[in-house]
């Protein structure tokens, strides 16, 4: 890849993974030109040899505080480098090095049904801040039940209801969870029943974050927890 000249008319990404397959969550994103970077030597060139605004993915399986150094030491003073970084396991130094870093952007890939959203978002100049809390992926049966009556609901209108759920991955702050077909709005407060790891059941206060649909048309909610009791 030589010398990057920046589009007027489109968002201009480059790409490096050692897959130069698009995962579907990017190939959605509409207005942008992709150039795929083959090797982290020749991201390293175009970074050193262009001008401008430029926007950088990577895509790895592990990112490492060591990796993440090493792509920002590749910026100079005349190329403003936007690096969003995707990966499936982040080192915990990573986001110690990113806070207060509007340059940067670390999604974890298990979040794949906002991943596009997010990455427009950036695009589109918004201010972005990556996710502190590490994600651990589970599998785990779950009942919501919504914290104010409901107009309408399977059991009546202004009747609380219980909905049952499977969540998909799980922090401190949040977890993510498939749905099914079943209808939840982005800024609902929802009480979530869990079994913790110790098999005991218990009850969290939430708030619905963002709402995406699942290719097989599942409903995939993420909600920040607001209160926690057992």
């Amino acid at each position: 890849m030589k010398s990057f000249m920046p589009n007027e008319r489109f968002k201009d990404l480059i790409y490096l993974s050692s897959s130069q397959h698009l995962p579907l969550y990017l190939q959605r994103l509409r207005g942008v030109r992709w150039y795929r970077s083959r090797s982290a030597a020749e991201l390293k060139e175009t970074l050193q040899s262009s001008k401008g605004d430029l926007h950088v993915i990577i895509r790895t399986e592990n990112l490492s505080l060591r990796a993440v150094q090493a792509f920002l030491s590749w910026s100079h003073s005349q190329v403003k480098a936007s690096f969003i970084f995707i990966a499936q396991h982040i080192e915990n130094s990573v986001h110690q090095l990113i806070l207060n870093r509007p340059d940067i952007l670390v999604l974890r890939e298990s979040e794949r049904e906002r991943i596009e959203q997010l990455v427009t978002r950036r695009l589109n100049g918004e201010s972005l801040k990556s996710r502190k809390q590490d994600r651990m992926a589970v599998s785990s049966p779950v009942m919501l039940k919504k914290s104010v009556m409901a107009e309408s609901s399977p059991t009546g209108a202004w009747v609380q209801f219980l909905r049952e759920g499977h969540m998909v991955d799980f922090s401190q702050g949040g977890a993510q969870i498939s749905l099914g077909q079943e209808q939840v709005q982005k800024k609902d407060f929802i009480s979530l029943m869990y079994k913790n790891q110790h098999g005991v059941w218990v009850s969290v206060e939430s708030q619905v974050r963002w709402v995406a649909s699942s290719p097989e048309g599942e409903q995939i909610i993420g909600v920040q927890f607001l209160a926690v009791s057992a």
